[in-house]
């Protein structure tokens, strides 16, 4: 829908993305996870789990950068952080319902606070590593796991507005990829693929690694393997554009991992659907 839509009209996406950001997915986690018990035993692997994935991730893509004599600062934060949110959220819901989706909204918040943190560090000439704490997403979990923990009852007309809000969030996710998705150009197309290939093949084989060495099991383990397995965000070219790190060639390796995971997704679905 995205995609189509800007091919009739050109809009600015900044306000859409603000209120996914700050609006809506905060009060999709809280809705999402108010609503069922969670674990926190899970959700506390799967927050080792991405950060496990992240640091070895990180130790090839600086090898393979410096190999080919590379800027880490271009190349490496796309192979780090992963489409956990407009484009894993969705499949979270429709692959494995409403537990997988609420596993999947724990994997994309742990993967946006590494991404505000050690992102940041990577991007920034100087350490930002507190930027997380400016959005709302890692209060929204925390409020949201509490209730969920607590089994608080939010008042009807408080939790029916809360929901409402929420539940524009998917489709707000997805309109803005598309729309994202028809701006983006492929430049240096090997080694778009290269580093596009790494950030999704890296994810899946360390997810099932780790998902075995820290004994996550069912949908949690299902969930994290495919919420690891997504192409680049494209959250990493926003922030390349503010730190003004050559986002043509960051919007390049998006686009050719969103390419590859066309591929990918359908035979991952397949492989986990027999896990």
């Amino acid at each position: 829908m995205g995609f189509a839509f800007s091919k009739y009209k050109k809009i600015d996406l900044k306000s859409v993305n603000e209120l996914v950001i700050y609006v809506t997915t905060p009060c999709l986690i809280v809705s999402s996870l108010s609503r069922f018990p969670i674990d926190l035993t899970v959700a506390g692997k799967i927050f080792l789990v991405m950060a496990s994935i992240l640091v070895v991730s990180m130790a090839v893509g600086l090898i393979v950068t410096r190999l080919l004599k590379l800027s880490y600062e271009i190349y490496l934060p796309p192979v780090l952080f992963g489409n956990t949110g407009n484009m894993g959220l969705p499949l979270c819901l429709f692959a494995f319902g409403q537990t997988g989706f609420n596993l999947g909204i724990i994997c994309m918040v742990a993967m946006t606070i590494l991404h505000y943190t050690v992102g940041i560090v990577i991007l920034s000439s100087y350490k930002k590593p507190l930027e997380v704490f400016r959005l709302p997403l890692i209060y929204s979990t925390i409020i949201g796991l509490a209730i969920s923990a607590f089994e608080y009852e939010i008042p009807v007309p408080i939790g029916r507005s809360i929901e409402l809000l929420g539940d524009i969030s998917i489709p707000a996710m997805m309109f803005a990829l598309g729309y994202k998705l028809s701006e983006l150009k492929l430049t240096r197309v090997w080694l778009s693929f290269l580093f596009g290939g790494l950030r999704i093949f890296l994810g899946f084989f360390l997810g099932i690694f780790f998902v075995r060495l820290f004994r996550l099991e069912g949908i949690s383990a299902m969930v994290m393997i495919l919420q690891s397995s997504m192409p680049p965000a494209v959250f990493n070219f926003v922030l390349a554009e503010k730190y003004k790190k050559d986002s043509e060639t960051v919007a390049s390796i998006i686009m050719a991992g969103t390419i590859i995971s066309l591929l990918t997704i359908p035979l991952i679905l397949t492989y986990l659907l027999d896990f």
